[in-house]
């Protein structure tokens, strides 16, 4: 009888696995995206949630919950109805950093979560307010041997945490950090003068660098970035091997259907590889990066290692 009852539910989902991604879906999908709206997260969710909306025939809402680096809007999504009608707009930090930065977090980013897509590379730059005697990374590093305490780096996300701590261990420059809940009120005072330095994503700072009101000396990747091709790295002028960028990408709540995760990856991906939209996204410095859901899930659990690691070899103590 146990088997006949275990064929029988395999053949249910078989026969009802392929109608549940038909009729998907059927009302809006909610997007929910970790940080405040003119973050990098929220500009690719913005952008990729106008083209995927008419593909899928309902609307995508685009919900900021801000805090914790993430762990609010992560929480959220993984307590959520898996129905593919909630999903996150994940990142390194909600999966990846947070692991590490936290004594006690209150989801786990990989059993709680099914990666559904990955939706881009972002770059980042170093950026510094132009008022000080700081215009290459060199500039920034004596400056900070000479005036011990004086330079602040603003904390936007857990990924600028670990960027900065990661430099200051590497080159020995004491760094305050100054911690907000997200990029936007970050920069806003890094531009105003009230904090030194950030490292911040060329999406969110791109605007800001081009009139002037924020410096940029150096990208953190390995190799150059091809809009800013004069820009050097931080590899190649202080710290050999220095290479971190962040990434975004969809995830829904654990024991969502695989029909309903495959069809949005299939969506997404198609979403991904229209020119118009590789066009934006490259703009702002964000590489799209399409793959399987299958794929992402083995790249996402890779990355909390990844990032758990660079915590601790940054010396960060868990909050």
């Amino acid at each position: 009888m146990a088997r006949i009852l275990a064929l029988i539910g395999c053949w249910l989902c078989l026969v009802t696995g392929p109608a549940v991604a038909d009729d998907y879906p059927n009302k809006f999908v909610t997007v929910i995206v970790p940080f405040a709206a003119g973050s990098g997260s929220d500009t690719a969710a913005r952008v990729i949630g106008q083209y995927l909306g008419p593909k899928l025939g309902q609307s995508i809402i685009v919900e900021n919950r801000v805090g914790a680096t993430g762990a609010i809007a992560s929480t959220a999504v993984a307590r959520a109805t898996p129905n593919g009608y909630t999903l996150l707009l994940g990142t390194n930090s909600t999966h990846g950093s947070n692991s590490a930065l936290y004594k006690k977090l209150t989801y786990d980013p990989v059993k709680d979560f099914v990666g559904v897509a990955d939706t881009g590379v972002f770059n980042y730059f170093l950026v510094v307010n132009p008022s000080l005697p700081i215009a290459s990374v060199a500039d920034l590093i004596a400056y900070g041997k000479a005036n011990p305490g004086k330079l602040a780096y603003a904390g936007g996300s857990s990924t600028s945490i670990v960027m900065a701590e990661t430099f200051a261990k590497e080159t020995g420059v004491a760094l305050l950090k100054v911690p907000y809940r997200s990029n936007p009120p970050a920069l806003t005072d890094v531009i105003a003068g009230r904090v030194s330095m950030m490292f911040a994503d060329m999406s969110s700072t791109i605007s800001f660098v081009k009139a002037g009101s924020l410096r940029a000396i150096a990208v953190t990747t390995r190799d150059r970035s091809p809009q800013y091709p004069d820009l050097p790295t931080i590899s190649e002028t202080a710290v050999k091997g220095f290479d971190l960028a962040s990434w975004t990408g969809l995830f829904a709540p654990a024991g969502t259907p695989a029909a309903i995760v495959e069809k949005l990856n299939h969506e997404v991906n198609a979403v991904l590889a229209m020119p118009e939209v590789q066009q934006r996204l490259i703009s702002l410095g964000v590489e799209p990066t399409p793959m399987s859901a299958s794929d992402f899930n083995s790249f996402a659990g890779k990355e909390v290692e990844k990032w758990s690691r660079l915590v601790k070899q940054a010396g960060i103590e868990p909050e």
